[in-house]
C-alpha cells in the first residue's frame, strides 16, 4: 500500500510540476506589451548603450589597461601620498579620470607601491 501511495505522490508532483512549467511558459508569451513577432532578443547591445538598471555588468579583467592619468596628476597623487594625504589622493584620481572610489584607490595603491598608475 505505502509503495502505492509513493507512486501516486510521485505522479502528482511531476504533474504539478508540468503544469507549472506550462502556465509560466504562457505568461512569459503574453506578458510582454509589445509583440515582437517572437524574434529573439539581441544578444549584444549596442556599443555605448547604457545597461538596465539592476542589470549585470562585466568587471575589468586584471590584466586591463591602467586608466590614463596625465604626468601632471600622477605627480600630484605622488605628492599627496608623500604628505600622507592618501584620501586626498583618491580624490584627485577620481576628479582626473572619472573612476568610482574602489577603482580610484586601486589606482593609489598601485601608485604608492610601483609609482606608476
Amino acid at each position: 500500500m505505502s509503495l502505492l501511495m509513493m507512486l501516486l505522490a510521485l505522479l502528482g508532483a511531476v504533474a504539478v510540476l508540468g503544469l507549472g512549467s506550462w502556465v509560466t511558459g504562457r505568461l512569459r508569451r503574453s506578458g510582454g506589451a509589445v509583440d515582437d513577432g517572437g524574434a529573439p532578443a539581441p544578444a549584444v547591445e549596442a556599443a555605448g548603450a547604457v545597461p538596465p538598471a539592476g542589470g549585470y555588468t562585466l568587471l575589468e579583467e586584471p590584466g586591463a589597461p591602467a586608466v590614463p592619468l596625465s604626468a601632471e596628476d600622477v605627480e600630484r597623487v605622488r605628492a599627496l601620498l608623500a604628505q600622507g594625504r592618501g584620501n586626498e589622493a583618491v580624490g584627485a584620481v577620481r576628479d582626473a579620470t572619472g573612476a568610482d572610489e574602489e577603482r580610484a584607490a586601486h589606482i593609489v595603491r598601485r601608485i604608492r607601491a610601483t609609482g606608476r598608475p
